[in-house]
């Protein structure tokens, strides 16, 4: 009995590796960079979930022989959820956390119950216009935490103050003067994240700022008032 199980098992083991070695092979000329690593079980039957990180998330599922491959929205109407928006956002959200606390600029609300990122270009007049709410913002519980996203095609400029503001003795401080004063900083050169983010903002798909993400790790470009956010937070945790 012990013996028929275990060759099941090899059978099924050996199966599974060949599908996701001929799931490769199908993908590789599309995605060079794909491997085992991006593939997965997924909730679809007959199907993997294939997660690409380059040149942005995305997820698609392709079927276990490779021939048929479904991108885009993918519901599941029981739930009535997306399964790929979701984690699509999961991945987001992990990539968000995973960048050092301190390379982010933070503005905290004492009785912070929310958590906003929010990628910021320092010439981008929607961030200064988003930053100049500040005080209300805290004030509702939204913490934000800035990352750089500097838009070199529209403000060729911008990565040079913001390495600039990332490098000086106190970061808060030198971004709010920027933003709201146009008063940058002499600092010192140094070793700083702003390249970094920036990269990291295009594999999340950002192409505006500001541009807020969600603690469940989706997204909203564009200025919103401190009202109109929180009822962004609120909805996007209603749902």
């Amino acid at each position: 009995m012990y013996k028929s199980l275990l060759f099941f098992f090899l059978i099924i083991t050996n199966s599974a590796f060949a599908n996701i070695d001929t799931v490769i092979n199908k993908l590789q000329p599309y995605f060079p960079s794909i491997s085992a690593e991006n593939i997965s079980n997924s909730e679809l039957d007959g199907f993997y979930e294939v997660v690409l990180t380059k040149p942005w998330i995305d997820v698609m599922y392709i079927s276990f022989d490779g021939r048929y491959v479904i991108q885009g929205a993918v519901t599941d109407l029981e739930l009535m959820t997306n399964l790929s928006a979701t984690r699509i956002n999961s991945i987001r959200n992990n990539i968000l956390n995973s960048i050092d606390e301190n390379d982010k600029i933070v503005f905290k609300a004492e009785n912070e119950q929310y958590i906003i990122h929010v990628f910021t270009d320092v010439d981008c007049p929607y961030c200064a216009k988003l930053h100049a709410n500040m005080e209300e913002m805290n004030s509702l519980g939204i913490t934000i935490k800035y990352l750089a996203s500097p838009l070199e095609e529209l403000h060729p400029n911008a990565q040079s103050a913001m390495e600039k503001i990332w490098c000086a003795e106190d970061k808060s401080v030198a971004l709010h003067n920027y933003k709201l004063k146009r008063f940058l900083p002499e600092s010192v050169e140094c070793e700083n994240p702003v390249a970094e983010q920036l990269a990291i903002s295009k594999q999340l798909g950002v192409d505006g700022t500001p541009s807020l993400f969600f603690a469940d790790g989706s997204n909203t470009p564009g200025y919103q008032d401190p009202e109109d956010l929180l009822n962004s937070i609120i909805s996007k945790i209603a749902q």
